[in-house]
């Protein structure tokens, strides 16, 4: 009997709702080689695979993960190259220059890449910021150059390993219009399409923490790869209209053909009133006009089903959603470990072992967060609890800035970022087993606990908590991600085993 999967856009009726994959997958980089499609995002050291763009697999975690700004996949003659920020060489504290890299490998299905390279320093040489966003680019003579975030183009020596010469801005920055509002200009995330002698060229602009309708993709296109670059008519091809739309803060988009021989743009969004479930991956058919360019056409929405792309195939999708442990074979990225949880847990015949450190949630060192996401959803897990031991379940976000619920020593303890407050025992439900069910709940942005003793009759806590404030806007951001994840976290003196997870869509009444 095959376990549910998260979240999928296919409907089942030949349509597929956004987002492709419910979760933080932003900056989309696509390579379309023949019948395979290969997608990396910002912030997390994942592969991913599709034969139809609908369903995604993940193939492989990278090594020297994926981090920095938006990572860039392209191929070459037989040679897969994967392009982003160095990972060791970025200095975070005050946002110097740092250094591009790029892995390689022959066989991207291997998971062996070969490297890191160091491409060469990345700077605007005006204020010697830092620039993020690789894109690389083969212009029509074969040479090979590298775009970055300020729209400078870094000619690449043959090879794709270095910079073969200083960097130069090919182009200006666009004015925006009073009605735009915009984080900042941030010129970013080229990405570049060749098609029936063109190069097109799509940026990213306005900032994708902003205001609901700051960021946008704008269109250029030239004969050569280092311009000039006339803009398109059209733009921005992508735009948040109003901060009402389902989907916010829309920008970042790669074009890829579709299986079908169709044209699409993937790209990132926020749901509305959802910033901490991050920027997700949309979908959305373009069109080639007479002239030249593509737009999306007048039909088409992120928010309303929209035709699957065909002659694909579907591949399995996404992660389980019942998982018992210890978990034989986990699927790459399904979870994430922060702090020192990974050093800390141990697979045993019962389950999943993990020590305690700390004094509670918001000082454990960590927390086991599941990938997975809906917009609503209830996690209820099983465990048993040794002495000294504090376990739960809570959404994770920084260490401080979580929440959930946790048995220690015979009493259910909720957290909520720290807040003094619920350590009176009045908060706390007495429990006098060691073995316990917990089920959270996520519902319209409010997070709820029950427990049990036997995973079938259940008692709520006392306390909710709405997280809707705990996200980037909030000025909670973790840094490398701004999503919060169920997670499984232990603290204390002893131990504790998870036997069980599993997660389910809600389906509130709105």
């Amino acid at each position: 009997m095959s376990v549910p999967r998260t979240y999928c856009s296919d409907q089942g009726d030949g349509t597929y709702l956004n987002p492709l994959m419910h979760g933080e997958f932003p900056d989309p980089a696509i390579l379309k080689d023949g019948a395979d499609y290969y997608m990396v995002n910002c912030s997390q050291p994942l592969l991913w695979h599709s034969l139809d763009l609908i369903h995604w697999e993940p193939l492989y975690e990278i090594n020297y993960g994926i981090i920095g700004g938006a990572a860039d996949l392209c191929k070459v003659q037989d040679t897969y190259y994967l392009y982003n920020v160095h990972p060791f060489g970025r200095d975070k504290s005050d946002y110097k220059p740092s250094n591009m890299w790029v892995l390689t490998t022959t066989d991207i299905r291997s998971g062996k890449w070969d490297g890191p390279f160091c491409v060469g320093p990345a700077f605007n040489t005006e204020d010697r910021r830092e620039l993020i966003d690789p894109g690389h680019v083969t212009d029509f003579d074969g040479k090979r150059y590298l775009y970055t975030s300020d729209n400078y183009c870094f000619p690449l020596t043959d090879d794709g390993l270095r910079f073969s010469g200083p960097g130069k801005r090919v182009l200006d920055d666009e004015k925006f219009p009073d009605d735009w509002d915009i984080q900042g200009v941030f010129t970013e995330g080229p990405r570049f399409t060749v098609k029936d002698g063109w190069i097109y060229l799509s940026l990213s602009v306005g900032g994708t923490q902003g205001p609901a309708q700051a960021h946008g993709i704008l269109v250029y296109r030239s004969r050569h790869a280092q311009g000039p670059w006339e803009p398109s008519p059209y733009n921005p091809v992508m735009r948040t209209y109003s901060r009402h739309e389902k989907w916010i803060n829309k920008g970042h988009g790669a074009l890829v053909e579709g299986p079908d021989g169709k044209w699409y743009i993937i790209y990132h969004g926020f749901l509305r009133n959802r910033y901490n479930q991050a920027r997700m991956p949309l979908m959305e058919p373009i069109e080639w006009t007479e002239d030249g360019w593509y737009r999306i056409p007048d039909w088409s929405s992120p928010a309303k089903p929209l035709p699957i792309p065909q002659g694909g195939v579907a591949v399995t999708h996404g992660y389980p959603t019942a998982i018992q442990f210890p978990e034989k074979n986990p699927l790459p990225g399904e979870w994430i470990y922060h702090g020192t949880t990974r050093q800390r847990s141990e697979n045993i015949a019962q389950g999943l072992k993990v020590k305690g450190t700390g004094t509670s949630f918001h000082d454990c060192d960590g927390a086991i967060a599941y990938r997975g996401l809906y917009k609503d959803f209830q996690v209820t897990i099983h465990a048993t609890v040794g002495n000294g031991t504090g376990a739960g379940i809570g959404m994770f976000f920084t260490q401080k800035h979580s929440v959930g619920f946790a048995l220690k020593d015979g009493f259910v303890w909720p957290y909520n970022c720290g807040h003094h407050n619920l350590t009176r025992y009045y908060n706390a439900k007495s429990y006098l087993w060691d073995e316990i069910w917990m089920r959270m709940t996520v519902c319209h942005q409010v997070v709820s606990g029950w427990i049990s003793s036997d995973g079938v009759h259940w008692e709520k806590m006392i306390n909710s908590f709405n997280i809707f404030h705990v996200d980037c806007q909030g000025g909670f951001f973790p840094g490398d991600r701004m999503v919060m994840h169920p997670a499984l976290f232990t603290f204390g003196t002893g131990e504790a085993v998870y036997h069980s997870f599993q997660i389910e869509e809600l389906h509130p009444d709105d």
